[in-house]
């Protein structure tokens, strides 16, 4: 996508409050556990699947989506740190990721804004973030979008995966996704999910349709006692 037609934003999408100081009554509830034998959580897997890897994990519709996956969402009511505002963590995730590039490429990026983020733990944090920002190498230095998914562990360690500018909707939905890979297929405590598209795609992102069957578990699951 590095040689796409890039879409130039005169001022930065308004986001969502980040802080959980919002008075609005419109507050994402606590996302729920998988659960393999519920079909609405097997058809918003879905969705998710074809969203993260059309746009590389940058755009999710979370609020359309009510269970854990691989990544949450940091535009809840509750804080991803305990001294800092969510808003002030995304700040801080840009900047470092600015800060990195611009070391590794000579170039003049400078952070405007954020617009959205989700994260993921691993071998520290890693963020997948939307940011308004200015090219002051530029001749037109007027903030666009840009993305980086980057993974920070520590006040020192940086590193980025990607730092783009964000890709047009139609470079998006023209992303080709293999069907998901069976769910569940090495826990035999669980049903094993099967993919089949059966429909072409359509909408913003050309999600296409998929059915799913469900093989039974091969061995009960394993009860607990004290």
């Amino acid at each position: 996508m590095a040689d796409s037609v890039l879409t130039v934003y005169s001022h930065i999408p308004k986001k969502p409050r980040l802080d959980g100081k919002s008075k609005s009554v419109h507050r994402r509830r606590e996302l729920l556990l998988y659960d393999p034998y519920n079909d609405e959580y097997i058809r918003q897997y879905i969705l998710y699947y074809y969203q993260f890897n059309k746009s590389e994990g940058f755009v999710i519709d979370w609020e359309n989506l009510d269970y854990e996956f691989e990544t949450r969402p940091i535009m809840d009511p509750f804080r991803i740190a305990a001294y800092s505002t969510n808003d002030e963590v995304i700040r801080g995730v840009a900047c470092r990721a600015i800060t990195q590039h611009n070391a590794d490429t000579g170039s003049r990026i400078e952070f405007v804004d954020h617009v959205s983020a989700s994260y993921r733990w691993c071998a520290g944090i890693l963020y997948w973030v939307t940011f308004g920002a200015k090219d002051l190498a530029s001749s037109n230095p007027e903030p666009r979008l840009y993305q980086t998914n980057v993974r920070l562990c520590g006040p020192t360690f940086c590193e980025l995966y990607i730092f783009r500018l964000k890709p047009t909707d139609e470079e998006i939905a023209a992303v080709q996704v293999d069907p998901p890979p069976p769910l569940f297929g090495d826990d035999p405590e669980l049903p094993t999910i099967l993919f089949t598209v059966t429909g072409p795609g359509s909408g913003y992102m050309s999600i296409p349709e998929v059915s799913f069957t469900r093989i039974p578990a091969e061995v009960e699951p394993t009860m607990w006692s004290p």
